[in-house]
């Protein structure tokens, strides 16, 4: 070996400086092409995957469940919807305030009872809370009480800069107009970009923080389907991050026998299913691929099976932003023992009816459905 090594030191001694620059150049040329190479299919992998996300090369055709229409009186989002035992649906509206913060928009909550589909949406008054220190988002609703007529506590995300966090509101009825009492307000610094909750219990519940990176730089994690998504267990006092590695964690619930957590994972396109542990710690068990991308999920009350309010044309959202001109998509998903997927696309729209799917509920053979910053629409005589 030290031969050899003599050898190509002396080989070298005797070349000609002008040689051996032209050989290093030429080593320096092919490494520097290399690497250009190399880079230059990984950008060109990199696009294809955000152009496959963004739906570029879908077709949409308009399919409905049965007999839909938009209801009155929601402008500006109808971003989350949840549904008591008795038939009382609960709709967040105002998200469009998170994307034209200088636009005059309050957030709401809108109460359309299933028992009375041909009245319209009610705007619920809000008392002990200003309206406009809020932004709605996610949601969920505690019961407790006989069946029939159960208290009920709204659990509200709120996304306004200044209140990041949870809102809780008792619900009533005050001279027979709908009404929510602001109760508390529940925040913690590992809840910095809440979506969506779900509860355990009275004191329990799992969130999503949609994204990791402050504005303007989150959106890296949107164009480059980064995972930098999480999910919190909130014991009542303190808030643990349980799940990470998420692709914009968004909707998040739970399985009626609550072993279960199912997760949104808007940009990668899937959703994730993770086993309960002790302590709310999370095991991911699936991960579902569904070639769209799934915003809020509900839980059917009578057979366990997941709906979700989908975009499966993603660009739309960022066409016009603020405008939200895309399409609608709601899928019903029956899951087996083995978490296998039989899924169903429940309802599909290119009309203009659901701009931005994302949320759907359903009562028994109707159908409430959701989008991010536009109106609601409602559906009669489901089959499906």
């Amino acid at each position: 070996m030290l031969t050899l090594q003599s050898s190509l030191c002396n080989f070298l001694s005797i070349l000609p400086v002008a040689v051996l620059r032209q050989i290093l150049i030429k080593m320096w040329l092919s490494i520097r092409s290399i690497v250009t190479y190399i880079v230059f299919a990984v950008v060109i992998d990199q696009l294809a995957r955000i152009a496959y996300m963004m739906g570029f090369h879908k077709t949409v055709y308009t399919h409905y469940p049965g007999k839909c229409r938009a209801l009155p009186g929601i402008e500006n989002g109808s971003e989350d919807i949840v549904t008591s035992s008795n038939g009382l649906a609960f709709i967040s509206a105002g998200v469009l305030k998170a994307f034209e913060p200088d636009q005059d928009i309050l957030g709401k909550v809108f109460l359309f009872d299933f028992n009375y589909p041909d009245d319209d949406p009610k705007n619920i008054q809000i008392v002990g809370f200003d309206p406009s220190d809020w932004i709605p988002f996610g949601m969920d609703i505690w019961e407790s009480g006989p069946k029939d007529n159960p208290t009920l506590t709204l659990y509200v995300i709120n996304r306004h800069p200044d209140r990041i966090g949870i809102e809780v509101f008792d619900f009533s009825y005050q001279k027979k107009i709908p009404t929510l009492t602001h109760q508390r307000r529940i925040h913690h610094k590992n809840i910095w970009s809440p979506n969506d909750l779900v509860l355990v219990d009275e004191n329990h519940f799992y969130a999503s923080n949609d994204k990791y990176l402050p504005e303007p730089f989150n959106m890296l994690e949107v164009f480059f389907r980064l995972g930098l998504a999480s999910v919190v267990y909130y014991d009542g006092e303190e808030a643990r991050i349980v799940a990470e590695g998420v692709k914009l964690a968004n909707g998040v619930n739970i399985s009626p026998d609550k072993k279960l957590l199912y997760v949104a994972g808007t940009i990668g396109n899937e959703l994730l299913v993770y086993r309960i542990q002790n302590y709310g710690n999370l095991v991911q068990a699936k991960a579902i691929q569904l070639g769209t991308s799934p915003d809020n999920i509900n839980i059917d009350k009578e057979d366990g099976s997941v709906w979700i309010g989908n975009n499966p044309v993603m660009y739309h959202f960022f066409n016009q932003l603020g405008k939200f001109t895309g399409v609608g998509q709601v899928l019903n998903m029956h899951l087996d023992k083995k978490l296998n997927p039989t899924i169903r696309e429940v309802l599909s729209d290119n009309t203009g009816l659901i701009r931005y799917c994302s949320v759907a509920c359903r009562y028994g053979n109707r159908l409430l459905i959701g989008t991010v910053a536009d109106k609601a629409a409602y559906c009669e005589g489901v089959t499906f």
